[in-house]
């Protein structure tokens, strides 16, 4: 099929140039990316890369990788499968479509379109009103490529041409013009755009375009993208390019030279965008007025549309179909004030008096504080001279004053959430290759008034660790060290945020203390008053294969232990329990035992032999570490390095050599070894493929069956392209934190071509 062509001819391609464009680069500044002299400074997210030779190595090893599946005779399964699923005529148009595909794939030089500077940037839409209804727009978002200059008008041309046949496809099925291209020229550019809402005049212009000026291919979303980014190249622009924003300078100013690419995040710029919405939101909810009213709502799926066909008729002119509406609506959603003011309004325009009366003061009981709303209101005006209205009128003002408070309740709350992601500044990251070795340096940067914020503590009072090879032994072939966050102070925030709801609040902290009590557990107390959070996890080669040794650090050691025996006498106290209540003989194999661990370096520690595993996880308290072990073994020579005991991994000098060794203190640090991942991932394939096919055996539907035994088969074939990724070496990370500024490093190690015809070969 055309289908099966195309996956086979054209996958290889796609995916380098999709690889291209994500890690692209040249040995350049950030200040020499042009291109992001063409974005506008209120963007919240930029990346931009170039082509980059020294990386030509992975996109050859990808390329393996992509040869092998096309190879596997996956793509003409996976659209056999697609195939069966149907008609004739369906698959005619599927290849038709399939064809269509390849032609305008063909009318692009993806290569030379991706092969140079590319960067991407987006902002979001600004919020507003529609009528009577807020409305927030798709993000604005912005491409900008820039290859070699004798091949930008055939891909300018290749990208029109997409666009033209997606709108031409659209209309097709449509059966009629719901979307059209339009060409124009604009400030040196030309331009092919396409209103994403076609004929929706209630919706937004949302425009996608295609452009060319110059050497420069852009695509955006948005019209005041597009304005934007055009003033900017054209030099004509009344705002500053995001280049040329101090932040961003000094974001990059601390990092390495950026060969291959960089990203910059302002946190800032995208928070200010969300607070605009959240206050417009905010308003939705709590309509302005005087005395700020608001109005409880309490509306659920099976009223809304029973309530939406009782107002059309209300403004039809039918009030007794519409009174009937609502009245069934306020049984599908008897807490929405709303409905019930409706109700009201439908009697009072029907004559039914003392019920209008009756449904407005249970209206403004259940909420309905808005007493602009009632007081000018013409369908209420035969009530007006009621007492019993003046005394609703009366509760609503009373009950409007109170909603005011709340609305500012709920914005302290939302400001104080907002607060967290508030405190940082911004983000920088800068890509980089050295050898047959990648890097990527970042920069957080928290705003210079973050220790004010009340999540601070959550994140900043951490003392930083040091001494990363302390429990780690020479067997170690990966190993993660984190510095975790302040239990204690998450605890606090949490609670303090659930108090300044107001009585509710109070009321749930009040019921969360009585719940504690009941269970015999008190977070505070039992468990944030002794664990400090620090924690190591290594894993290790031993003459019995691979241990796994966890080590969480403990400021009460006494306590810890306690805590754990505690724990650990429970769980067969409730294992039993759970077995009484049901006498099944399969419970049996699901209890957990526990006993002391034999190995007498290890006293007080448990092994606690869980259901179908054939060697026990080691539990236990020492050198002030809450310890858990795939044994005790692996457990006594963490321990023995700390005492200096046994070789620590010093002594290993691939993972010396490979690994980001920290020279001070640090806040976090990993390296794992990917030597096997493809195999490892094969192996998965195969299991998972074997396995599922016993239980697709037994599935009575036969079509459900071929289905379900052809995926699997694909499952099974994946093992065979998973053995090409045999390029990694290994994977490691640093970060350090100032009180300000988080600094990270990571790198990806890969096989050289000549480490890899030795691994092939057993060597």
């Amino acid at each position: 099929m055309m289908i099966a062509r195309l996956f086979k001819r054209k996958a290889a391609g796609a995916v380098i140039c999709l690889s291209i464009l994500l890690i692209g680069g040249v040995k350049v500044q950030a200040d020499e990316f042009t291109l992001i002299s063409a974005v506008p400074d209120d963007v919240f997210i930029c990346v931009a890369g170039r082509g980059n030779a020294e990386r030509e190595f992975i996109e050859e090893y990808w390329q393996e990788v992509i040869s092998a599946l096309c190879e596997s005779g996956i793509g003409a399964d996976l659209m056999g499968i697609v195939g069966g699923m149907f008609d004739e005529q369906d698959r005619s148009q599927l290849d038709r479509l399939t064809e269509l595909a390849e032609q305008l794939y063909e009318g692009v030089d993806w290569s030379a379109l991706a092969g140079g500077e590319m960067v991407f940037a987006e902002r979001l839409a600004e919020a507003s009103r529609l009528g009577d209804k807020m409305t927030v727009g798709a993000p604005d978002v912005v491409w900008l490529m820039r290859g070699p200059a004798d091949g930008v008008e055939k891909n300018y041309t290749g990208l029109v041409a997409i666009l033209e046949t997606i709108v031409a496809e659209v209309n097709k099925a449509a059966e009629k013009e719901v979307l059209a291209v339009a060409r124009s020229s604009s400030r040196g550019a030309s331009l092919a755009s396409a209103n994403l809402t076609g004929s929706n005049l209630r919706g937004p212009f949302l425009p996608i375009t295609v452009g060319r000026r110059d050497d420069v291919i852009l695509i955006t979303l948005g019209q005041r993208m597009l304005d934007d980014v055009l003033n900017l190249l054209a030099g004509t622009s009344d705002k500053t390019a995001l280049s040329a924003t101090p932040r961003f300078k000094t974001a990059f100013a601390g990092l390495p030279e950026a060969e291959d690419g960089l990203t910059f995040f302002d946190m800032q710029n995208l928070l200010t965008s969300l607070q605009a919405i959240g206050d417009l939101a905010l308003a939705e909810m709590v309509p302005h007025g005087p005395t700020g009213q608001t109005v409880k709502t309490a509306m659920t799926s099976e009223a809304a549309p029973v309530f939406n066909e009782a107002f059309q008729a209300y403004e039809a002119g039918d009030m007794e179909k519409a009174l009937e509406g609502m009245l069934k609506a306020t049984t599908l959603a008897p807490a929405d004030s709303g409905i019930q003011y409706n109700v009201a309004c439908m009697h009072a325009l029907l004559g039914h008096r003392e019920k209008a009366l009756t449904w407005l003061e249970r209206a403004v009981d259940d909420g309905f504080s808005d007493p602009n709303k009632i007081a000018n209101d013409a369908d209420l005006d035969s009530l007006r001279s009621e007492p019993r209205y003046s005394a609703a009128l009366a509760k609503a003002k009373q009950g409007a004053s109170g909603g005011g408070g709340r609305a500012e309740m709920v914005k302290r709350i939302i400001d104080r959430i907002l607060d967290i992601p508030g405190m940082m500044d911004y983000a920088a990251t800068v890509l980089y290759t050295e050898g047959y070795s990648t890097y990527c340096d970042s920069v957080i940067a928290l705003t210079e008034d973050a220790k004010s914020k009340p999540f601070y503590p959550v994140l900043g009072n951490r003392a930083p660790m040091a001494n990363f090879d302390r429990y780690l032994p020479a067997e170690t072939v990966s190993f993660t060290i984190a510095g975790g966050i302040d239990l204690d102070a998450l605890y606090t925030f949490i609670e303090d945020t659930v108090g300044m709801v107001g009585p509710e609040g109070e009321a749930l902290l009040a019921q969360w203390e009585v719940i504690q009590k009941d269970i015999g557990f008190d977070v505070r107390k039992d468990l944030l008053s002794w664990i400090q959070g620090d924690s190591i996890s290594v894993t290790m080669e031993g003459e019995g294969g691979t241990a796994w040794v966890s080590l969480t650090k403990v400021s009460d050691e006494a306590a810890a232990r306690e805590k754990l025996a505690a724990a650990l006498e429970a769980i067969p106290a409730a294992m039993s329990k759970l077995t009484a209540l049901n006498p099944n003989p399969m419970m049996a194999m699901m209890i957990v035992r526990i006993s002391p661990t034999s190995n007498d370096r290890l006293t007080g520690f448990s092994d606690i032999f869980l259901p179908m595993q054939p060697q026990p996880v080691v539990a236990g308290v020492a050198d002030g570490h809450l310890i858990f072990g795939s044994s005790a073994e692996a457990i006594v020579i963490c321990l023995a390095t700390a005492k200096g005991e046994h070789p620590n991994l010093r002594e290993n000098p691939r993972i010396m050599a490979e690994a980001l060794i920290p020279s001070g203190s640090f806040t976090s640090m990993s390296w794992q070894d990917r030597r096997n991942i493809g195999q490892e991932v094969a192996t998965v394939f195969g299991m998972v493929s074997a396995v599922g096919m016993i239980p697709a055996a037994m599935i009575p539907d036969p079509q459900a069956q071929q289905v379900v035994g052809s995926i699997l088969q694909i499952v099974g074939k994946l093992g065979a392209v998973a053995v090409k990724v045999d390029f990694y070496k290994s994977v490691a990370s640093n970060t350090t934190f100032d009180g300000r500024v988080w600094r990270a490093r990571s790198v990806t190690h890969y096989r050289s071509p000549a480490e890899r015809t030795a691994a092939a070969d057993g060597v």
